[in-house]
């Protein structure tokens, strides 16, 4: 028979269902001789064992569930208690009619607004488990982790700090510190990461469950729960049903999306039973399963972390700069919109084998619009006429609320450093030899280098990025007249507002090779070049003052 998964509307109360109305002792139950006498038996004291009673007597499980849902009786709904109901002969719906019968009341909160809100084990439990959870920051992008020891260590995905250098853990808005890799398992998907807890003040360790015979750590059909940091935004809990457990993994229906790797798969109790690691979703856009890493296959990876403590430097306590929570003021924008002209020249420049761009929020949002520019452009030249209709099509048109659209730009400076693209003097001139033999052959592009690294100076002081990111590009053409298939990294730095001023004196990038890693390729910013990302600023520094 085909086992069914508990619907999660019903199931929601499981979340610490193992920690409320433990089931008092009492003597032996006298074994039932008929149907009616088990009934009554079940209006008086009915527990686990009453409910064990009338399915021993025969009665259906429509009848049991009826009972359950009108008994004031208490229920023991730990898993081993309903894993024996499940030995029993209980059916799926009946367990799920139990826990119904033993899940606390939700309890009715009135704020000084006067306004009601409804509160209830669920919401109690994120407020509990989300000290434990992080982000965590590499070169390569971000991801989720959560505080296991109280030593300081820090569990995610290998993926998520991939081959990284630079790994930080941030606990919230404010507060990102310097994180140092201790190990890793890139089969299981599972690292370890090493922070200074003192500096991340008001957090929590996480409980790791430890799973017996008689009561695993999670069972089929349990609510779970996980904490991560999806997209831009920081601990947002989902939820879900542990719909079957493998040797090595969890598969739910939990939600994990980009960001959330990493994360803490909590059961009922908020207990760590694994580590939300992979989504396989269906073509045809369903929401798709989870897969999650067993907290079990985690040992040998903490077991080497915890080993290597004493041979590496502890990390540094040291608070690390972090994006800014406020915007770039809406009218300077606006005023970006409907300028006619715009140089970009002073924000781009090429030394070396690099392609270096300088971009600022009103820079960024030029660029955006530049398509819907166009469009106005080619549409006003139509209808030029005095006789013809105006202004119907606005570049603005799309983004009529300018508050939550400008709202995605931050105010920080971003350098973008991508290795350009090129074919080799040789190929060139093999092609030029082929040609006057009325041959033509494909260009061969490549990557001409590869970013490692880049260093931002404020006269001699180096400027610490906010997040230094690597981004990785791939290209596969192959057409008539060009070939080209290589991978490179580009680097994409973000930078506070004030990384560059007028009282820098000299502004300089240093940029750095992954074939020559010690050797920089500087270049000096010119007078006009550092004017006009000072001037792009302004408006936000006003709104400062």
């Amino acid at each position: 028979m085909r086992r069914r998964t508990f619907p999660r509307a019903l199931v929601l109360t499981a979340l610490l269902a193992s920690t409320a109305f433990a089931q008092e002792p009492k003597p032996e139950a006298t074994p039932v001789a008929d149907a009616t006498a088990a009934v009554q038996q079940l209006d008086a004291t009915a527990g686990n064992q009453e409910v064990i009673d009338l399915l021993k007597a025969g009665m259906s499980p429509a009848v049991v569930i009826a009972k359950v849902k009108s008994s004031s009786s208490k229920f023991d709904t730990t898993p081993a208690a309903l894993q024996s109901l499940k030995a029993a002969g209980a059916t799926d719906e009946v367990i799920l009619a139990v826990i119904e019968a033993a899940s606390p009341k939700k309890e009715e909160l009135a704020p000084a607004s006067g306004k009601r809100r409804v509160t209830d084990e669920l919401t109690t439990k994120f407020r509990e488990l989300q000290s434990s959870v992080v982000t965590v920051w590499s070169e390569i992008g971000h991801g989720t982790g959560f505080i296991f020891d109280e030593r300081g260590l820090v569990m995610t995905n290998q993926h998520v700090v991939g081959p990284s250098e630079y790994v930080s853990v941030q606990f919230n808005e404010k507060t990102k510190v310097p994180a140092r890799i201790l190990a890793t398992d890139p089969q299981k998907d599972v690292a370890v990461l090493w922070v200074d807890l003192a500096s991340l003040s008001g957090s929590a360790v996480a409980k790791i469950a430890k799973g017996t015979n008689e009561e695993p750590a999670v069972i089929e059909g349990e609510r779970v729960m996980t904490i991560g940091s999806p997209l831009n935004q920081r601990k947002i809990m989902t939820t879900g049903i542990a719909s079957k457990v493998e040797p090595h993994a969890i598969i739910s229906d939990v939600n994990i999306n980009h960001g959330n790797s990493g994360g803490p798969l909590f059961n009922s109790v908020g207990e760590v039973v694994g580590i939300t690691t992979f989504g396989d979703f269906t073509k045809q856009g369903g929401p798709g399963v989870s897969g999650i890493v067993r907290i079990e296959e985690t040992a040998q990876v903490v077991e080497l972390a915890v080993g290597k403590m004493s041979q590496v430097e502890r990390p540094e306590a040291r608070l690390l700069p972090v994006d800014p929570q406020d915007k770039y003021p809406l009218n300077a924008i606006k005023d970006v919109v409907e300028a006619k002209k715009f140089d970009y020249d002073p924000y781009k420049f090429v030394e070396a084998d690099f392609e270096v761009t300088l971009i600022t929020p009103l820079m960024r949002y030029r660029m955006a619009t530049e398509a819907e520019r166009e469009a106005a452009k080619t549409k006003n030249k139509r209808n030029n006429s005095k006789d013809a209709v105006q202004g119907t099509f606005s570049t603005t048109e799309q983004f009529r609320n300018w508050a939550e659209y400008v709202g995605e730009y931050k105010p920080v400076l971003l350098v973008q450093a991508q290795p350009v693209l090129g074919e080799s003097f040789w190929g060139a001139v093999g092609r030029g030899v082929a040609a006057n033999y009325g041959i033509r052959t494909q260009a061969n592009l490549r990557f001409k280098t590869d970013f490692y690294k880049m260093k931002l100076f404020c006269g001699d002081k180096v400027v610490e990025p906010i997040h230094p990111a690597k981004i990785f590009f791939l290209t596969s053409e192959s057409n008539y007249f060009v070939r080209s298939k290589d991978a490179t990294y580009a680097g994409f730095y973000s930078y506070p507002a004030d990384a560059i001023t007028e009282g820098c004196g000299t502004v300089r990038i240093e940029l750095f090779s992954e074939k020559h890693p010690d050797k920089a390729e500087t270049k000096t910013l010119g007078k006009k070049t550092v004017a006009k990302i000072v001037s792009d600023f302004q408006p936000y520094f006003k709104t400062r003052q």
